[in-house]
């Protein structure tokens, strides 16, 4: 995996700028054009920021061409992105994009040390990956700003200097994956910000959705997998969803009640392994959800 950081601009993608971006080219328009910031009605900085989130939540490709993705939910499913469950499809496409480096290893690798962590913590993870990659350490200021923007994708600010407004339209919080809390310190005064992330079952996430994202990431062709895989795996529903073993194998479940011809959930021997039965498309079962 290439290491890469920033290209945000130091901006969290907020929630209107998908469909502002996708919009933009598909009125044929790039975003070198004079007059992107005019289209756009955005800061030059932002513009930029667009540009980077459109690429990096898979609405458009490295040559800025729409993705079907991009073309499926940002012009049949949920243009406005108002419905949760195309929010959980976005997190999803983030860690999924490997450029986006902090949210792929984020949740199929940090979590799995910790699962409550400070921010400096996190840019020392950070730091010590991009070591064992043979990559040089990029300035101070980089790390830190990832974090930032990574961390208030899924969390309004609390430190007073944020607009209140432009902090609730931060594309993910509504997620509420990664949540803020206050830990006093060893001094006994000072009191220091700390974040968690708690797997849960993940009750309100739609099959349709689970669905999509087993299909898209091990094929939609007839085969099994196993349920270690699906729990722990590189962006498995485990670690994508941040789900329990008990959360997961009742949703594993349910989604062989609900497509008895296309899923079988069995335990064999010990081994629990889900089975796709027969080639499926992918789109077909977002396209039940969204009607």
């Amino acid at each position: 995996m290439k290491i890469s950081f920033s290209g945000h601009e130091t901006f969290v993608c907020r929630q209107f700028w998908l469909k502002k971006g996708y919009e933009h080219i598909l009125a044929n328009r790039s975003f070198n054009d004079e007059d992107a910031v005019v289209h756009l009605g955005v800061g030059k900085n932002m513009t930029t920021a667009i540009k980077f989130w459109l690429r990096g939540f898979n609405i458009v490709d490295e040559a800025d061409q729409i993705t079907e993705l991009g073309t499926n939910l940002l012009e049949r499913y949920d243009p406005y992105l108002e419905d949760t469950a195309s929010l959980w499809l976005l997190h999803y496409a983030a860690i999924k994009n490997e450029k986006l480096f902090i949210f792929n290893t984020f949740f199929n690798q940090f979590l799995k040390e910790k699962n409550e962590f400070t921010k400096p913590q996190l840019i020392a993870y950070l730091k010590r990956k991009t070591e064992e990659s043979g990559f040089k350490h990029f300035s101070d200021k980089t790390y830190d700003s990832d974090a930032n923007v990574f961390l208030r994708t899924y969390n309004r600010s609390n430190d007073g200097k944020a607009d209140v407004e432009e902090e609730t339209a931060n594309l993910l919080v509504e997620l509420n994956l990664i949540r803020p809390f206050t830990r006093v310190a060893l001094d006994g005064k000072t009191s220091v910000q700390w974040f968690r992330v708690m797997r849960e079952s993940r009750d309100d996430l739609p099959q349709e959705i689970l669905a999509f994202t087993i299909l898209d990431t091990y094929g939609t062709e007839a085969k099994s997998i196993s349920f270690k895989d699906l729990l722990e795996g590189v962006n498995s529903p485990g670690n994508i969803f941040c789900m329990t073993e008990k959360g997961l194998e009742e949703k594993l479940m349910e989604l062989a009640s609900i497509w008895p011809n296309d899923f079988n959930y069995n335990e064999t021997a010990g081994n629990r392994v889900l089975q796709i039965k027969q080639e499926m498309n992918k789109w077909e079962v977002l396209n039940q959800y969204y009607g």
